[in-house]
Order: structure tokens, then sequence, then C-alpha cells
């Protein structure tokens, strides 16, 4: 079976990249190892960002249209589901010292304005993208499990489990992260291994939580909890993590909702759901270039972790429209791509592909009372963001302005604080032997 692209995965990243190079009339095969392709069955809160740049792309919202808007690129996405707004990060100590990035209740009062974030019903997102992706006359083949990947003269062959094989000029990696694309073709090998994370997630109803419309961490004696809106009024979508392999992330979050001192008390009368998911992942640095032998890796196939809604999508549409254009062209190989390779190298790799892995949970050096008085110290509101990296860099230029300051006051914390700056290359490397390191 010949196809101009194949494409494997059907997220949100290939799935835009399916649709797209089916708008510009090209013969395209989509490969999905689900049965229900739109179905979730791994931890995502399912927030599409909006309203602050995200990968150098400002999506916007059109409540009353339902039309979501690539605003940089210039596609736009039908979405008519359910939805709650997100207005930021909200950060909590153990005994529930908070740090703001914006005031939720003022924000609040102009939504359309000041959200930004939207928590969406993915699987309805997926859905609408998989229907317009079948009426562009692309060929889906869900339950189909890719196995390897190879490059001979006439294309490029993608193999399957069940004896089936497809071949297309390129094909696009979309299978999400930890891509058996990218270990079929050895891609992984200089890439940074920095840990593997094991998640559970639930769905919760009913909570007495003050930041409801925020996307807040908690900071506890266990380790650390999120905690987002789900796209259903009075619900949320509840994460804890963990790099170690004697703790049990289902049972973290039975404490944290049951035992926790501080934090408990927001799920009294709370009801978890049935829909509970988990995820395995190994964390990689991104790749440089996302390509080999004409395979193009899009989405969260070549990043780090969670490029997010809105990066999966923005590569999908890139790639499926500079395939396109390059097939146009007569150009079937790599030099016809070199538009994708600036773009993504612009606003991907260069801003945050070069980033360490970072992370320390600051709960296994500091007691609750350290870890509460440095909440308490920066006494003023951070500028309201969704953008991690911009949380990290405000609290980082705090603390830096306030080392003096806790250093004369509290010496024993500051001596803390120093013993987790030396002790990072030794923190990494219990992590990475607490890993599962496969590439």
């Amino acid at each position: 079976m010949k196809y101009d692209i194949v494409i494997v995965g059907a997220g949100p990243a290939g799935l835009m990249a399916a649709r797209t190079a089916g708008e510009q009339g090209l013969k395209v095969a989509l490969l999905e190892r689900k049965k229900d392709i739109p179905q979730i069955h791994r931890s995502c809160g399912g927030v599409l960002n909006v309203n602050e740049p995200t990968f150098g792309e400002i999506v916007r919202f059109d409540d009353e249209q339902n039309v979501v808007t690539f605003t940089k690129q210039g596609f736009t996405i039908a979405y008519d589901g359910p939805y709650r707004n997100v207005y930021g990060f909200h950060i909590y100590s153990p005994g529930e010292v908070r740090l703001e990035f914006g005031n939720f209740a003022e924000l609040s009062k102009a939504p359309q304005k000041n959200r930004l974030g939207l928590a969406t019903s993915k699987e309805h997102l997926l859905r609408i993208l998989l229907e317009e992706t079948e009426k562009h006359g692309v060929a889906v083949f869900p339950n189909t499990n890719v196995c390897s990947v190879k490059k001979e003269t006439s294309g490029v062959i993608v193999e399957c489990a069940d004896g089936t094989s497809f071949e297309g000029v390129f094909v696009i990696a979309a299978d999400g992260i930890n891509s058996r694309i990218a270990r079929v073709l050895k891609l992984n090998k200089d890439r940074y291994f920095f840990g593997t994370t094991r998640d559970a997630s639930i769905e919760i109803e009913g909570t007495e939580c003050p930041d409801p419309e925020g996307f807040l961490f908690m900071i506890t004696q266990r380790g650390i909890f999120s905690m987002i809106p789900h796209y259903q009024k009075n619900c949320y979508h509840m994460d804890a993590s963990t790099y170690r392999r004697d703790i049990q992330p289902r049972k973290l979050l039975d404490y944290f909702i049951h035992e926790d001192p501080t934090f408990s008390k927001w799920y009294r009368g709370a009801k978890v759901l049935n829909h509970k998911t988990a995820c395995v992942v190994n964390l990689m640095s991104p790749l440089e270039k996302p390509f080999q032998d004409n395979v193009l890796l899009i989405g969260d196939a070549c990043w780090r972790r969670e490029m997010s809604n809105v990066g999966s999508l923005s590569t999908g549409y890139r790639a499926g429209r500079c395939i396109a254009e390059a097939l146009k062209r007569g150009e079937s190989g790599e030099e016809g791509l070199g538009d994708y390779f600036a773009w993504y190298d612009e606003h991907y790799f260069k801003p945050h592909g070069t980033r360490k892995q970072g992370g320390r949970d600051f709960s296994e050096y500091l007691t609750p009372e350290q870890i509460d008085y440095l909440a308490g110290l920066p006494n003023r509101q951070f500028p309201q963001t969704m953008d991690i990296y911009k949380v990290v860099n405000h609290i980082g230029k705090a603390y830096s302005e306030l080392f003096t300051r806790i250093s004369e006051e509290r010496p024993d914390v500051m001596d803390k604080l120093i013993e987790v700056r030396e002790d990072m290359d030794a923190n990494m490397e219990r992590r990475l032997k607490q890993g599962f390191k496969n590439i």
C-alpha cells in the first residue's frame, strides 16, 4: 500500500498532520494502535494553552463560534465540546502557604481576556479532528501496531505486527513520548537520559479547593501533587508522580486525599470517579534534528515530555503543510523540509531543547516548616502565567534576592539549600539508578 505520507500515531500531532496533508490533496495513511482512537488511556489533563505565547504560537478561543485559532500559523480547529477556564499556576507549601501567579478571583471577572488555558475534553477534540481527517480522504487504520520502519530505494516501509506493511515517500512519527520509531531508528543513542517517572491520575468530583480555576502544585512530606480543572464543572484531574520504584503512585494519591495533614480537608466530601489513568515515561533530552531516513518526528516523539497540546498540534500542522509543499515542488527528501527544521529550531530546540532536566524534590532535604518559611518570604504576587519555564525563572530570581536574608534569619535553612545545590549530581545519579533506561 503506497502513500505520499504514512503517519504513525493519531494523537493531536498525528491527527493534525493527517488533516493538513489530506486538505492539501496528498494520499495519506494514518496508523494508530488503539482501537478507539479518541479514547484517552494515559494520564492527560487535556488543557489547551490560550492567550499566552507557547512555542512561538498564540491560540485564541471564540466562545460563540466554537473555534480555536492558531494566530501565528493561521489555522483553526472546531471545538464545540465542554470546557472550563484556567487562569494560571499556584504553588502550595506543606502548610498551605501559597505562591500566587495571578489573582484568580479578579482574573475570572473577565474570562475571555484573562484565561490562559482551556480544560477541554481531549476525547471530544480528537474525535472532531478524526472526523475532519476522514472527510479529507485520509485512510485511517486503528488497531494497527507498528513494529519497524526502514528506508528502501522506493520509499520508507512501515511494518506492522499483523504482517501488513505501508510505504510512504515520507513517514511522520507521531507516536508520542518514548516513541518506538525513535528507538527503531536508533535516534535515542545520543539523547541524555534523565530518569523514569511513574504517574497515576484520577478524576475527582466535589472539593473545597480555594483556587478552583488554576493549575495547582502541592508540595507535601510525601512528594509533589498536581490538580487542574476538569472540563466538567466541579471536577478535577489529580496526578501523583515519582521517580522511585519502591513507591506506588496510586497509594500516594490515596494518602494525599485521605491522610495528608494539610490538604486532605479539601477532599472531605469529594468523590473519586471511575476514570483512572497512569503512564510510565522515560525522560530524555529533545532531538536537535527530528529527522532521519525520510522519517520526521513530531510532537512528544521528539521531545522531553509533554510538548503540550498547542505544541503537538502546531508541529502536526507544520509537518503536514511542509511535506505537501515539498512534494508539490518535486522534492522527496530532506532538502524539501528546510522550512520545518528552521521553524522547529527557532521555536522549540533553541529556546528549550538544551535545558537540563531538574525538578529536585525539596521535601527530601527540607522539613515542612522550613519549606513554609521559604514560601512565605517573597510576600508578593508573581505575574500570571501558564508557562512553567517562566514560573521557574520568576521563583529563581525572587529567591536569589533573598539569600542574604535567609542566611541571617535561618542559617539552618541556608545550610539545607547549600546541601541541595551540592547534591545535584548525586541526586541525579540516584534518579538514574531508579529508572528504566531503554534507548
